[in-house]
């Protein structure tokens, strides 16, 4: 048994043939030939086009590539790039368009010519000769493997079958191909009739009938055609049916209720509409998801990238597909929509442009003139000339209606299209045009999504927006298509629907060719400004603040020229000064945009609005180091709170004042002020039903800090995890921002980087991704810190250095609290002198803004610097513990008094104080009801035990 499957595995491996372009190649005989006759190839050249050839499609590292071809031997890549090159050249690689290698740049080399593996029980030396008039196949398809496959199967079990799709997505040449796969199954009867190049009032049968070989006895040939096909069995193409779709469509019909024998494969830009006929939508070719993180090797993965990537790299062209620009390429097929055609086209000029300049080129419409192959037939030398083919086939209230919808960017609902569409026209006319548009494939319909939503092509896009253009309606299509989005926007404004705002969000990109025409001189100020204010929610939920801010500036600069309201002035001005404090402006022209829009508030008695800039103002005095005056902005608006009578704005007001009593060292007071806050019992509600900074579990991660400090580091450490996870679970990249640095000390204190370091890396993806400036630096000094307690001191030193300057070149307040970690270790690497240094500007500056959270670690830090200082002075170094113990004490900071408390012991027993370092560490350690798995408590009870006298075992027990 197992002799047998050795031979039938042997025979397998014999009989493997692999097929391309004209050329055959046979492993087993080591053998290639084109059209027939041997082709000659050194060893080497053949066992590198064998390893490419197996992974066709795939990117074949050079490694590899050598390993396969050199096996044991250690060989430089100069020689297989000389056996490359002899490859390419025997293959005629370039020649006439004609593409099979593609270098990836920096990771190897891809086979990219289609490869079919035929059926060895017939060679191909034996296989019969067909006559038949189907034009060449063709050899450099992409893509359409699957198509050709389910077409043939649909037409063997339906025997009618029309290929759909808009002009240049390929349906010509997927039924060639799938006539040659079926040649023959249809003993090579296969028969096509391209009707492309034909007038609109063709005589349809009279034209099958000649191309068969029949004589026109009359005006309609179609009972003669019906009696020559009787008896025989035949697969007849009609392609490019459109423009005749009536006569080709009354003939298809006849033939098949007549021929039991003859299956029919139509190609069309709208159904025939006939009995007996199976539509086949041929799609797209599959093309990157929007923000996919692409590289060489990856991007060649996706049919269009391949056919990009091959189509531009014909006839010796110097483009090459490379990490870096394998993106740019994505998105360029995304744009062209996964057409062929569009590709083709695009990809010809690439080697002049680069992919990212073509993205710039297709903004401006310019690929509509790109001209393709000369051999190809004139409604397919440009885009324009296969867009203009189908429009000249619409009605004119299709092209009216084509031309409205073409305002549209990205995707529409049923409900929007026709709000748009209509003008004179009734509904049933508006959806009867609309269903017409999809059936000739000049509108798409997006399968699967709900509501319904359809799409118009880029490209058709660009030639319809021409028409409108040319009609005069634009300026009244553009308000229109802008005042639809700003209903819907102010229809959900006050609503926290997430599902409504999210629903708002796949409208994005038409609200932002909305306000481009709103400000634009043709636009309308009047409905922009209102639009701007609308849509603000929308840019925080998506963390646009940058672009926000764009169109913000714009809005507030035409309130002189429009009738804008004050609350449409309120919004704007904070929104503006929100946005630029986020993004890392923290400057007097965002503080004075804040400070007037609290100035509406109170003007016209929006006591919520109030609430919600006074939060805003405590965070921008946070961020510029004004510690006392946020306390006191924030018993401002517990007294505005107050009065109105209103608990969920109290206990907003109280999370404010207790973190600013935590930035003040009141940690007492600041553990009161959140217990309160958090007995009302929609404290922490949904953040994000309106423009606010807050993020959810706030109050609970700032409890965590304050239980943490009083020495409750396991009830610390469980409130924030669960707070951390819940914000993560929102889903929002500013919120998650804006929570990570205020949890991340929990996890410092306790020595716990490594629990969130892996949030720390996507804080700073996502900080960066929206520029979100001054917290991309938080979260690198973050980053910094960990990896100096993972001992990777000169990176870690490198990045929280680094950090540290860009913060305090933006004045960024908390900046004290970072030095304090970077002189721990430049202390603990013997860098005491620059330790002492940055601890003491650390020091002074924390108490010329009243900074006081970190004083007591500050000083420890102080100590640990001059005991490593060059000339360590210990007496100094002592004053500065007793100092950190007394502030902590009184600050009641128990976890910073124990950590100034093990320093100070192990000082005094080098200095042979042992009982009194005993006394002190105790006295200390024994105010302590949880943690003892902590390091810092762990450390104690050693240090405890270290301490005691022989035989005593009195922290045994904890």
């Amino acid at each position: 048994m197992m002799a047998a499957a050795g031979r039938s595995t042997q025979d397998v491996a014999s009989q493997e043939i692999f097929v391309f372009g004209p050329f055959r190649l046979a492993p087993s005989q080591r053998r290639i030939e084109r059209d027939g006759s041997p082709l000659q190839l050194s060893g080497r050249a053949f066992d590198i086009l064998l390893a490419l050839v197996r992974q066709a499609g795939n990117v074949v590292s050079k490694t590899d590539l050598i390993a396969t071809t050199w096996p044991g031997a250690d060989v430089e890549e100069n020689s297989l790039r000389v056996h490359i090159a002899a490859l390419r050249k025997a293959l005629g690689d370039g020649n006439g368009g004609v593409r099979y290698l593609s270098t990836i740049s920096g990771q190897g080399y891809c086979f990219v010519a289609a490869v079919s593996r035929p059926e060895q029980r017939q060679p191909a030396p034996n296989n019969p000769t067909y006559v038949h008039n189907l034009p060449a196949h063709p050899r450099q398809m992409v893509g359409r493997e699957q198509a050709i496959q389910d077409i043939s199967e649909k037409l063997r079990a339906q025997r009618f079958v029309t290929v759909v799709g808009p002009g240049g997505i390929g349906k010509t040449t997927v039924v060639v191909s799938a006539g040659h796969a079926l040649l023959a199954e249809f003993a090579g009867h296969v028969h096509f009739v391209g009707l492309g190049e034909t007038g609109n009032a063709a005589p349809v049968p009279a034209i099958v009938a000649s191309s068969l070989g029949l004589l026109a006895r009359s005006n309609d040939p179609t009972n003669s055609l019906t009696t020559f096909l009787r008896d025989r069995r035949m697969l007849l193409i009609l392609d490019c049916c459109e423009h005749v779709v009536e006569a080709a469509a009354a003939l298809a019909e006849r033939l098949y209720q007549a021929v039991p024998e003859l299956h029919i494969v139509a190609t069309s830009r709208e159904l025939l509409r006939v009995e007996g006929e199976f539509t086949y939508r041929l799609p797209p070719l599959p093309s990157p998801p929007e923000k996919a993180v692409l590289t060489a090797a990856n991007a060649l993965t996706y049919p269009s990238v391949k056919l990009f990537v091959e189509r531009a790299t014909a006839g010796g062209g110097e483009f090459a597909l490379t990490d870096a620009n394998a993106s740019d390429v994505g998105n360029l097929c995304r744009r062209l929509d996964g057409i062929p055609l569009a590709i083709e086209l695009t990809a010809g000029h690439a080697g002049a442009y680069g992919a990212k300049a073509m993205v710039q080129l297709l903004d401006q419409h310019l690929n509509l003139l790109w001209e393709g192959r000369r051999t190809a037939l004139p409604r397919h030398r440009t885009l324009r000339a296969t867009i203009e083919w189908s429009y000249n086939l619409l009605s004119e209230p299709e092209r009216v209606i084509l031309g409205r919808l073409s305002v549209f960017v990205g995707s529409m609902t049923l409900d929007a299209a026709r709000s748009i569409a209509a003008a004179t026209e009734d509904d049933d006319t508006i959806l009867a045009i609309i269903d017409s548009l999809v059936a000739k494939s000049m509108l798409a319909l997006n399968a699967g999504s709900q509501p319904t939503r359809y799409r118009l092509a880029d490209s058709t896009r660009a030639y319809a927006q021409e028409k409108l253009a040319a009609s005069g309606d634009a300026g009244a299509i553009s308000r229109r298509h802008a005042c639809c989005f700003l209903s819907l926007l102010e229809k959900i404004g006050g609503k926290s629907d997430r599902d409504l705002w999210w629903a708002a969000a796949e409208e994005f990109g038409n609200i932002r060719a909305a306000l481009t025409w709103c400000f634009s001189d043709q636009g309308d100020r009047t409905t922009g400004v209102a639009l701007v204010a609308a849509s603000i929610p929308l840019f925080f939920k998506l963390s646009l603040l940058p672009e926000c801010e764009l169109w913000v500036t714009r809005a507030i600069e035409a309130l002189d020229e429009t009738d804008a309201s004050t609350r449409h002035g309120l919004v704007l001005h904070t929104a503006l000064g929100a946005a630029r404090m986020l993004t890392g402006q923290l400057d007097e022209l965002g503080a004075n945009h804040l400070n007037r829009a609290l100035e509406l508030t109170e003007k016209i008695g929006d006591i919520p609005g109030q609430i919600r800039l006074i939060d805003q103002l405590h965070l921008l005095q946070l961020f510029v180091g004004k510690y006392d005056d946020a306390f006191g902005t924030a018993k401002r608006g517990e007294a505005i709170a107050l009065a109105s009578n209103d608990s969920i704005a109290v206990a907003r007001m109280r999370v404010l004042l207790s973190i600013s009593c935590q930035y003040l060292g009141k940690f007492v007071a600041s553990r009161s002020y959140i217990e309160a806050a958090l007995l009302h019992p929609g404290r922490d509600g949904d953040v994000l039903s309106g423009l606010t900074l807050e993020y959810p579990k706030r109050a609970q991660i700032t409890l965590a800090r304050v239980l943490w400090l009083q020495g409750h580091p396991d009830q610390a450490m469980q409130v924030v995890r669960r707070a951390i996870s819940d914000v993560i679970a929102t889903n929002h990249p500013v919120m998650f921002c804006r929570a990570l640095p205020w949890a991340f000390g929990v996890f410092f204190w306790n020595g716990d980087t490594e629990d969130c370091e892996e949030h720390i890396d996507r804080f700073i993806v996502e900080a960066r991704r929206h520029n979100l400036a001054i917290l991309q630096m938080v979260g690198e000094a973050m980053k910094g810190i960990t990896l100096l307690a993972r001992n990777e001191t000169g990176i870690g030193l490198a990045m929280l250095k680094g950090a540290i300057e860009k913060l305090q070149s933006q004045s960024f307040g908390a900046v004290a609290g970072l030095r304090m970690p970077l002189a721990e270790a430049l202390a603990a690497t013997g860098h005491g002198d620059e330790a002492l240094d940055t601890i003491d500007q650390a020091i002074a500056q924390a108490r010329h803004c009243n900074f006081m959270m970190d004083m007591p670690d500050m000083l420890r830090t102080r100590a640990e610097a001059l005991m490593h200082k060059s000339n360590p002075d210990f007496s100094q170094a002592e004053l500065s513990l007793v100092q950190a113990l007394d502030v902590a004490h009184h600050q009641g900071a128990l976890g910073y008094e124990l950590r100034a408390a093990i320093a100070l012991a192990r000082l005094w027993q080098r200095g042979g104080r042992r009982q009194q370092a005993q006394d002190m560490l105790a006295s200390v350690y024994q105010q302590f009801t949880e943690g003892f798995h902590t390091g810092r408590l762990v450390t104690a009870r050693s240090l405890l035990a270290e301490l005691s006298p022989p035989h005593s075992c009195s922290f045994a027990a904890k």
